[in-house]
C-alpha cells in the first residue's frame, strides 16, 4: 500500500496530490506539493506525522503560511496544514487554543470575556502554531507575554512546556530547533474592561493600516537589529531601495521591510530582492 493510499484512510478531506502551494500562502507564491493534507483532528495529525516518518517521506507543518516563501519547484514531500485544528476554549480558568486557530480568533475570544494581553497583535494573519513557533509580535507586544503552556508532539509523545521552557526570544522559540509539532497553547490573560480592549484592538488595526502596505506579502522580511535605534525598514530605505522591483516582486513604497507580489512574482525573484537588500545594506552600514 502506498503512502497516499494509507493517508486516504487516515483523514478527511483526503490527501491531495500536486497541490499548488501558492493557493495556501499569503504572498501567493510557490510550486506544487507532492502531497497536501489538512487533518481534522489531533489524532489524524499524529497518524500523518507518524506515517510520513515511517514511509520516510519529507514533511512540513504549516498554518496560514503567512511567514513562508515556498520554492518555485514546490515541495517533494507532504505539506500538513493545521487550519482545521482551530478550537478555542476555556480550560481550568485559562484560554486554550489549538495550533490552527487564528491569532485574531484568539484575541476576539478573549475580548468577549474581558481578557486582555495580545491586542496589539490583532491583524497579524498567523495561526497560533506559527505565532508560537516564531514568537510573533508587533508594536512592543509578543505572544510569549501571555503564554502559560505549550503542547507539542515529539517522537509520538505528547509534551508540555511552561513559558520558561519554551525559551522565547525575539522572534525565537525552542521549537525552531527541536523539530516538534506544536499542537496547542494555553494563555493566561488579564481581566480588563471590555471597552478598553475594544479600543486597543481598534488602535492596533488603525496603526497597522497606517504603517503597513496592502497586497500579497509574507509580512516583514527581516527582523529588526537588536540594541540599535533603527529598524530593518529604515536601513532598507536608507540604501534607496523603496519601490525597487525585480520581475513581479516589489519592495514596498509604504514600508521597505515588505516585499509585495505585484505581478505573479516567483520565489526566485523574491530571493534575488532579499539578496540585493542584504548586499546594499552591508555595503553602506
Amino acid at each position: 500500500m502506498t503512502f497516499l493510499e494509507q493517508a486516504f484512510g487516515i483523514i478527511y478531506p483526503p490527501v491531495l496530490e500536486n497541490e499548488p502551494l501558492k493557493k495556501h500562502s499569503t504572498i501567493g507564491i510557490g510550486g506544487r506539493a507532492k502531497y497536501f493534507a489538512i487533518p481534522k483532528s489531533l489524532y489524524s495529525l499524529k497518524l500523518l506525522v507518524e506515517g510520513a516518518k515511517k514511509a520516510r517521506k519529507r514533511f512540513v507543518i504549516i498554518g496560514n503560511a503567512s511567514n513562508i516563501l515556498f520554492s518555485d519547484s514546490g515541495y517533494n514531500g507532504i505539506v500538513i496544514c493545521t487550519k482545521n485544528l482551530s478550537e478555542i476554549f476555556v480550560a481550568s480558568g485559562k484560554v486554550k487554543a489549538m495550533a490552527g486557530a487564528s491569532l485574531n480568533s484568539l484575541i476576539d475570544f478573549a475580548k468577549k470575556r474581558g481578557l486582555s494581553g495580545l491586542e496589539k497583535l490583532y491583524g497579524i494573519p498567523a495561526t497560533i502554531g506559527g505565532a508560537i513557533y516564531m514568537n510573533a509580535g508587533a508594536f512592543g507586544q509578543k505572544i510569549a507575554d501571555c503564554v502559560y503552556e505549550v503542547e507539542t508532539l515529539k517522537n509520538g509523545k505528547l509534551m508540555k512546556y511552561s513559558k520558561e521552557e519554551c525559551r522565547f526570544g525575539y522572534r525565537k522559540s525552542r521549537f525552531q530547533k527541536s523539530k516538534e509539532v506544536i499542537l496547542s497553547a494555553t494563555f493566561d490573560f488579564e481581566k480588563q474592561e471590555k471597552d478598553l480592549i475594544v479600543a486597543l484592538v481598534k488602535n492596533a488595526l488603525e496603526t497597522r493600516k497606517l504603517l503597513q502596505p496592502q497586497g500579497k506579502s509574507f509580512g516583514c522580511v527581516f527582523t529588526n537589529p537588536q540594541n540599535y535605534n533603527f529598524s530593518a525598514g529604515a536601513l532598507i530605505e536608507g540604501v534607496g531601495l523603496k519601490g525597487f522591483s525585480f520581475g513581479g516582486a516589489t519592495i514596498s513604497e509604504k514600508h521597505a521591510n515588505f516585499i509585495i507580489n505585484n505581478k505573479n512574482a516567483t520565489a526566485k525573484e523574491v530571493v534575488q530582492l532579499i539578496n540585493l537588500i542584504k548586499n546594499k545594506v552591508n555595503e553602506k552600514y
